[in-house]
């Protein structure tokens, strides 16, 4: 019986931690389910080696401190806009249809400003929502 019920519970755990946690934001009049990426080991795998993304999803990375967050489009299988967004979550730069790398050119997307979160989403989302600078997200 100790045996089964441990099963249950490191099962539990193993499945609770081992699932991406997701938010919902709301973002230009859109609601969002997004994958958090708050830790190093899951911000540097981002959306690498995935075929594809609903288009009501992204992947929203929180950092601990405002910098100018570099992202690259490594091991991507689908193009993204990104958009960066300082503390107060607006708005501070945007890059839009990013292509996956090829051998020859994996250029790295720099923001010209400091920001503290990162969305990315499929590429589209920017221009099909008018999304510009100032815009602001906020969580559901």
């Amino acid at each position: 019986m100790i045996v089964a019920l441990l099963a249950v519970f490191v099962s539990f755990v193993y499945y609770t931690y081992s699932q991406p946690q997701t938010e919902q934001i709301e973002f230009d009049g859109v609601t969002l389910t997004v994958e958090l990426a708050t830790t190093p080991a899951a911000q540097q795998q981002g959306l690498s080696d995935r075929d594809s993304m609903p288009l009501d999803h992204g992947m929203l990375f929180i950092f601990g401190q405002q910098a100018e967050w570099g992202f690259w489009m490594h091991e991507m299988m689908f193009p993204l806009d990104i958009i960066w967004f300082n503390s107060s979550r607006r708005v501070v730069f945007i890059e839009q249809n990013l292509a996956p790398c090829t051998p020859a050119s994996c250029p790295v997307y720099v923001p010209s400003t400091n920001a503290m979160y990162v969305l990315e989403v499929n590429a589209g989302f920017v221009a099909s929502h008018g999304v510009k600078l100032g815009d602001t997200f906020s969580f559901v």
